[in-house]
């Protein structure tokens, strides 16, 4: 009992102090388990918020990783278009067949031309045989005839003169003679063969040599084969060159650059879709976010049923059929109002080169006011109704209704996209993006030919570079031609150019912006 007393005399007399105690104690207790409760919050709050991040930073990532992929895989329908229309390989291919007809032809005339002269070497050697022939043949003539002169001097002197019945002999045996045929007289033109067997020898030779006159003159006669061009004709089978080139490797540079903008559109607003879709899943009970469509509405892929998804994306068919067709219309007219009159012999250094890239661009990004900047928007996307009615019927979708619920989420999705090309961002993005392929294109095209090679890294001393010490480099338009056709097919293929894009941080930037634009997917609570 005194045990119990002592402690309720001490409790009494330290009443006030243990209050105290125990009230700091239980209020240590609950705030430690409050902070605690308090930090572990923040920290899973830290942790989903990481983990939000990261898989929205992994999905978008991943979504730039697919529009690559995507296109491409679009890259080969919109290349063997531009390719097979503008057959520049086709024109080269024409040139050398010509040069090597013309090889050919110059080596026919050099052999016609030397077996001539050896025809005539030996009508010459012929013509002295024979004048030496006949030279001797005349000298044994005058030799005969000057030993048989005295004989028939002798003989006719010494024949006695004839009486009128002689004549009138003579006379009649001429008559005789005259009235016998002409076959009977052999024994006199046999008489007479060594007499003239010269000057038959001498028309055989002349008609030989008449004979190897014609021969020369079927010779020169010359037939023009077929695939030899001539002077008119190569000339403008160049100056085709000189256009196509430039229009092709422009034509696939814009098409090309135009098929990635649209496919970052494209995958990024659908990208949208799905995130917003995965975060409602995972964030059920959240009660301070609320989606347009019920859960028990929602597809199992996102807002967009399958079929709106194939007939969006199948939007990149009008800029892969048709748009890259009013591309090449506009670049031609381009190039043929700054490189059309541009010779081909001229000479042309790097800066040159890019003082004509220049204008191009002017002429093809820009109004004619030269200032306010060219909209791309009908060479991406149809413009009418029709146009979307062609779409929809050359992709496959020619059965969809106008009232139809994919149809009009189509015409929605459509018109945001078109929003987005006629916003200023892409207007400075598609520049970037054009500014890096140029950049890529002057580089293989024009720089590794017309810029000063670099100095040798094994010399090892400094030397004062000044602008008489480099030397410039020049070459003429049509030397650089094979270069700018060779372009677009690069383009085409992807690596180089693609790679370009796909480091681009102002494309990137963009296409952040259409992923994270939530405005139509996700309302605040009211």
């Amino acid at each position: 009992m005194t045990l119990l007393t002592s402690l309720k005399d001490f409790t009494k007399r330290h009443r006030r102090g243990l209050i105290v105690t125990a009230t700091l104690a239980g209020g240590t207790y609950l705030a430690g388990r409050y902070a605690t409760n308090k930090i572990k919050e923040y920290q899973e709050k830290s942790t989903s918020e990481r983990l939000a991040k990261e898989n929205l930073k992994r999905r978008f990532q991943q979504n730039q990783n697919d529009c690559v992929f995507t296109v491409l895989a679009l890259l080969p329908t919109l290349g063997d278009q531009i390719l097979y229309e503008m057959n520049v390989e086709a024109s080269w291919t024409k040139l050398q067949e010509s040069r090597k007809l013309e090889k050919l032809e110059l080596k026919k005339k050099q052999d016609r031309a030397l077996r001539k002269q050896q025809r005539q070497e030996e009508k010459e050697a012929r013509m002295v045989a024979q004048l030496e022939a006949v030279t001797i043949t005349e000298e044994e003539e005058a030799k005969q005839t000057t030993t048989e002169t005295p004989s028939t001097v002798v003989e006719e002197t010494s024949q006695p003169a004839k009486t009128s019945e002689d004549i009138k002999e003579t006379t009649s045996e001429e008559d005789d003679a005259l009235k016998k045929p002409l076959d009977m007289s052999v024994g006199s033109i046999s008489d007479s063969v060594y007499t003239t067997g010269t000057g038959s020898s001498s028309m055989v030779v002349v008609d030989q040599d008449q004979g190897n006159e014609e021969e020369d003159d079927d010779d020169d006669e010359e037939v023009i084969p077929e695939g030899l061009l001539d002077k008119k004709a190569k000339y403008l089978l160049w100056e085709d060159i000189k256009v196509t080139s430039f229009t092709r490797t422009l034509t696939t540079i814009y098409s090309v650059t135009l098929l990635t903008m649209l496919t970052h559109i494209q995958l990024n607003l659908l990208g949208r879709f799905t995130y917003v879709w995965s975060v409602s899943v995972l964030n059920k009970s959240e009660p301070t976010i609320r989606l347009q469509h019920d859960d028990n509405d929602q597809p199992e892929n996102g807002f967009l049923d399958p079929l709106t998804e194939r007939m969006f994306l199948s939007a990149s068919w009008w800029l892969l059929h048709r748009g890259w067709r009013k591309c090449a219309e506009r670049v031609k007219d381009g190039v043929e109002q700054v490189v059309g009159s541009i010779p081909l012999k001229s000479i042309l250094t790097y800066d040159g080169t890019e003082e004509i890239i220049q204008k191009l661009r002017k002429n093809i990004e820009y109004e004619d006011d030269g200032y306010t900047p060219f909209s791309f928007r009908s060479w991406m996307l149809p413009d009418t109704h029709e146009e979307e009615l062609e779409l929809l019927r050359e992709t496959g979708f020619s059965g969809m209704d106008d009232t139809n619920e994919s149809t009009v989420t189509l015409r929605q999705l459509l018109d945001e996209t078109k929003d987005f090309i006629d916003s200023p961002d892409f207007i400075t993005v598609f520049s970037c993006c054009l500014e890096e392929v140029y950049s890529i294109f002057d580089h293989n095209a024009f720089g590794k030919v017309l810029l000063p090679s670099p100095l040798d890294s094994s010399v090892q001393r400094i030397q004062e570079l000044t602008n008489d010490s480099i030397e410039i480099k020049k070459m003429t338009l049509a030397n650089l031609l094979p270069a700018i056709s060779r372009q677009a097919h690069l383009v085409i293929a992807g690596n180089e150019y693609l790679n370009g894009f796909a480091y681009l941080k102002e494309l990137q930037a963009f296409s952040a912006m259409i992923y994270t634009q939530y405005g139509q997917e996700v309302t605040s609570s009211s």
